[in-house]
């Protein structure tokens, strides 16, 4: 195909651009104002959380096999459609079939709090090991889906353990109930600070926010030893930190952490470190991160006004809910997986080809 563009509308960032306006826009009217308030908190938040699990381990374990890339068998003469459909499918499958074995084998769970507080746990586990570990010791080494097996094992594993031996559901509705395993860790605790620690694996990891820095020359696993390190230690910290300040904890995990790791994606990946390229290694990681920090404020600012009116619907129903639950919900339950499948399954179709995360590499200036 030689340089032929692929795609309408502009090449690179532009056509990120475009995409994350469409994604958002609609991600807001039709899963946010779209949908009734009782149906999201209670259903549809705890749903995907069980979604982005498998979402997860398709993109970053399983490779995007067996149709897209960098595993799947698509190349520049195909269609994207096939791999975007056949990709989407299987993401479906899979979640249903994750949803339905929760639902009717073990643990019979209703839909509700349960799969919100066991998928954070799960998600941070998929996160961890698909993000700063790569999958390894087994990712490149046999089969894209049989690396994807044995570390949904062992991602289940020990969020299974995690949950049995470590959380408690004191202070909730459930607590009263068998249900509730009385370990160390209360649940609504150990979720914010999850979900902070999630934020750093984002800025620290190989790809996004950092670019690895400043782990890059120590290795693998070497780096993957610090980065997890020291990203659960910084999320240790301003969760604790923000919550020994005074501030609410919905605005912390959930307004201002789950837009940190919206936006290390979102500028990494889909707009290619934007506005910081002219940079490289240090001066790219900490220009990128600061630039981050600054399009969250902004952006939580933005959010907190236009889902404001459908949070004064949630309080008038009395839901367990706020206007920073809408902005986690839309982040990483509606927009950021959208934007992942859309560019890992369906490979930006309709507009030009994204480039791979990482792009540019942190040696190279633009």
């Amino acid at each position: 195909m030689g340089n032929e563009k692929i795609g309408i509308g502009p090449a690179g960032r532009g056509g990120g651009l475009i995409q994350f306006a469409i994604f958002t826009i609609v991600g807001i009217l039709l899963f946010v104002y779209g949908i009734e308030a009782p149906t999201i908190i209670l259903k549809i938040i705890p749903a995907t959380l069980i979604m982005l699990i498998a979402l997860g381990h398709l993109v970053l374990l399983g490779d995007n096999w067996p149709f897209a890339p960098p595993a799947g068998s698509w190349t520049p003469g195909k269609s994207r459609l096939v791999p975007g459909i056949w990709m989407t499918i299987f993401w479906a499958i899979f979640t249903c079939a994750l949803l339905c074995f929760m639902r009717f084998v073990y643990p019979k769970w209703e839909i509700g709090p349960l799969y919100l507080w066991f998928g954070v746990i799960g998600f941070w586990a998929t996160l961890l090991y698909g993000v700063i570990w790569n999958g390894w010791p087994f990712k490149g080494r046999i089969h894209p889906w049989g690396t994807m097996a044995i570390c949904f094992a062992i991602i289940m594993a020990g969020s299974i353990a995690i949950w049995n031996f470590l959380t408690n559901l004191d202070g909730t509705p459930l607590a009263d109930t068998p249900m509730n395993h009385k370990g160390p860790l209360n649940v609504n605790w150990l979720t914010g600070y999850l979900v902070w620690s999630i934020a750093w694996f984002f800025v620290f990891s190989p790809v996004f926010t950092t670019q690895g820095w400043p782990f890059r020359g120590w290795g693998h696993p070497q780096a993957a030893i610090g980065q997890t390190i020291l990203s659960h230690i910084l999320g240790y910290v301003f969760w604790e930190g923000s919550l020994r300040l005074g501030l609410s904890p919905t605005f912390s995990f959930a307004a201002v952490g789950s837009s940190l790791i919206f936006w290390s994606l979102v500028h990494s990946w889909h707009f290619q470190f934007w506005g910081v390229t002219k940079y490289t290694f240090f001066k790219r990681a900490l220009s990128a991160f600061i630039l981050q920090i600054i399009i969250v404020a902004i952006w939580v600012i933005v959010m907190t006004a236009i889902l404001g009116p459908k949070a004064k619907e949630i309080a008038a129903s009395k839901l367990p809910a706020d206007v920073n639950i809408l902005i986690i919900y839309l982040n990483l339950c509606i927009v950021a997986p959208g934007l992942i499948a859309h560019n890992a399954f369906w490979l930006r179709w309709p507009f030009t080809l994204p480039n791979p995360p990482g792009t540019p590499p942190p040696d190279q200036s633009m």
